[in-house]
């Protein structure tokens, strides 16, 4: 005998690893290959209006996913009940094939180690190369728990993705944002999670069909919760705005309240850079860039913004942006549409004047 008992031949291409292959399959069929393919994404549900809607992120992530998917699986999983069927077509119409439904009255209610259970069960199931997720308050804490529960890698807070024969790369802000670091795990499956804003949606693909499979929790991972209160102000959310009038250094104080009239009459919301929340002019909530909030309105109006790379970081998925500064090579023309050269306060007070 040769140490090896599984093959009587006397002819055997086992390493030790893969005992009892015939010669040359290892290399052939490439066995040593991970199985894993395709994109998981935990599609979430946002039930704070009357109705369940699927959250702005996970149809950015889908987009995403769309747009650099070349013919791999793509699942989805939501947690709730009969509530979420009228979902089905939206999920379905951005890319997701099969959708699972980890299906419990008990889980319209988010419960962060029921959902880390079921997802890591699921994602054993599927194995997917990547697992992807929103940056919000319930993805960041509900993907470090999916990935403890694997013992995966996890890139937090990314700000873009691209593949490469299933190795996903992963972009986000380091070192206080002060430089972006592309990031690729080494082992399947990938996880990231995903900052809102920084990728459009696409159009829907209309009459995408796809399949529904009903999953079962049944861990222990449920607890009572109190009480529970959502703090979010929906009339602050400057995410949801289609028009902006954003201001930076350039701008002085007084110039606020016209700011405000401005983007009042557009029908739009006010933002800032980082410097005027440092000067306590506004709050954290009304800050765009890598600290703060990543945005995509339809217009962009930033007025006295140098154009910081932190900042350019959370307006990438703007569609038109308007720069008013008086420096004309600011860093903030590299991505803007027009560039109005001239003093911040001077043109929002012209503009609120004939507007």
């Amino acid at each position: 005998m040769t140490g090896c008992e599984s093959c009587s031949g006397g002819s055997c291409s086992s390493d030790g690893k893969n005992k009892g292959l015939p010669p040359g399959m290892l290399e052939q069929y490439k066995l040593n290959v991970d199985r894993s393919d395709g994109y998981l994404i935990w599609v979430e549900i946002d039930r704070s209006g009357e109705y369940p809607r699927v959250s702005d992120v996970s149809l950015e992530i889908l987009s995403k996913v769309r747009s650099m998917n070349d013919g791999s699986r793509v699942w989805g999983v939501v947690f709730g009940h009969a509530e979420l069927k009228p979902l089905y077509g939206e999920i379905f119409s951005h890319g997701v094939e099969t959708l699972y439904e980890v299906h419990d009255k008990r889980l319209c209610t988010f419960h962060p180690e029921a959902y880390a259970d079921a997802l890591a069960q699921i994602i054993v199931r599927t194995e997917p190369a990547a697992v992807l997720m929103g940056a919000t308050p319930r993805g960041r804490e509900l993907a470090p728990r999916v990935a403890a529960k694997l013992d995966a890698g996890l890139t937090a807070d990314c700000t873009d993705l691209s593949v490469d024969d299933r190795i996903v790369s992963m972009t986000r802000p380091a070192f206080g944002g002060n430089v972006l670091a592309t990031i690729q795990c080494t082992a399947f499956p990938q996880m990231a999670t995903v900052r809102p804003g920084v990728f459009p949606i696409s159009d829907p693909s209309e009459g995408a069909k796809g399949t529904v499979i009903y999953w079962q929790y049944d861990g222990c991972g449920l607890k009572d919760i109190v009480s529970s209160e959502n703090v979010r102000n929906e009339e602050d959310d400057i995410t949801r705005s289609r028009i902006l009038v954003s201001l930076g250094a350039g701008v002085k104080k007084d110039s606020i309240p016209i700011a405000e009239s401005v983007a009042r009459k557009l029908g739009g919301m006010v933002s800032c850079s980082r410097k005027l929340v440092e000067k306590g002019w506004f709050p954290q909530s009304r800050q765009v860039g890598q600290s703060g909030k990543s945005v995509a309105p339809d217009v962009y109006l930033a007025f006295g913004i140098s154009g910081s790379v932190q900042h350019l970081a959370g307006i990438s998925s703007a569609k038109r942006v308007i720069s008013v500064n008086t420096d004309p090579d600011a860093r903030i023309g590299e991505v803007a549409d027009e560039i109005i050269v001239g003093d911040a306060n001077a043109v929002l007070r012209e503009l609120d004047r004939i507007l």
